[in-house]
């Protein structure tokens, strides 16, 4: 789940809530009219942009990234309830799931070349809140990784070309050390990573110990503790893959750095799919 620092979330929840009110505003720099959608649409990706889903979004370094999450009090608490299909009280309900067709809406209205973005809410619930996560994923790089690991994927019936929304959602919803591994695979880590995190989990569970652990962290725009971090054993050394890794995403970084400024708009906010159009167009 991304973390977002509190002043973009308030831009974020301003953005969304003026999104779902109104239908169009002008564009102070070109006079041309955008949706509002395409503005929360544009906000959504900064986020990602400016953390590590920069990663996926500007290169194929990693096949998935979280973008951004939005918690809503819909789950069910009721036990009562448990084998009944009326759940929801439409009166109390019915403004947050407005909200949610207006994020899915800008997750519509989102056409990047070879990229994905998908809204998917979370299995697990805490309490009356359910969190839905809102992740890009790069097609191509999926298709590949789905080759690379049909003997893991495959049990499932996902080859490569399936929908990544069915993938990320049948991820998510499957058994705990299956979909934990599924997500390290998705995220970019390198086997030996997602193996460590796997069995580390499993140790926990069984013994009740913890598995001892060291951080191999890239830097992103938001954070040099980086956002992009994966647990590596106790005292490992960094090899071959991880630095081919940190050199790629360091390298990445550094033309992000030189480009963000020539789009951003005097609200500070992110001209985020002109960028990337624009970035993507440059490489090809």
């Amino acid at each position: 789940m991304t973390i977002i620092k509190p002043l973009f979330a308030l831009l974020l929840t301003l953005i969304l809530l003026l999104s779902c009110k109104t239908q169009y505003q002008g564009s102070p720099q070109t006079g041309v009219e955008i949706s509002d959608h395409y503005r929360l649409a544009d906000s959504i990706l900064q986020v990602g942009l400016d953390n590590e889903a920069l990663f996926t979004l500007l290169a194929d370094i990693k096949p998935m990234s979280s973008l951004v999450s939005f918690s809503f009090p819909i789950a069910n608490t009721d036990s009562t309830k448990l084998l009944e299909g009326n759940i929801l009280e439409p009166d109390s309900a019915g403004a947050y799931l407005a909200e949610i067709a207006c994020i899915q809406r800008a997750v519509n209205s989102i056409n990047l070349d070879g990229l994905d973005v998908v809204f998917v809410p979370y299995a697990a619930a805490y309490g009356k809140n359910r969190s839905l996560q809102v992740s890009v994923v790069r097609t191509a790089l999926l298709d590949s990784l789905l080759d690379a690991q049909q003997a893991f994927f495959g049990q499932f019936g996902i080859t490569r070309g399936a929908n990544p929304a069915m993938v990320v959602t049948a991820n998510e919803y499957g058994k705990k050390y299956d979909r934990l591994r599924g997500y390290g695979y998705l995220f970019g880590y390198p086997d030996y990573a997602v193996d460590f995190f796997v069995e580390a989990f499993h140790t926990a569970d069984t013994s009740g110990k913890h598995v001892e652990r060291d951080f191999f962290r890239m830097p992103t725009f938001s954070s040099e503790e980086g956002n992009f971090v994966y647990a590596v054993p106790k005292g490992h050394r960094i090899g071959q893959l991880d630095s081919l890794i940190d050199n790629r995403a360091t390298n990445l970084l550094e033309e992000y750095k030189r480009w963000r400024p020539r789009y951003l708009r005097p609200d500070s906010t992110l001209r985020s799919q002109e960028l990337i159009r624009d970035f993507i167009g440059k490489q090809n």
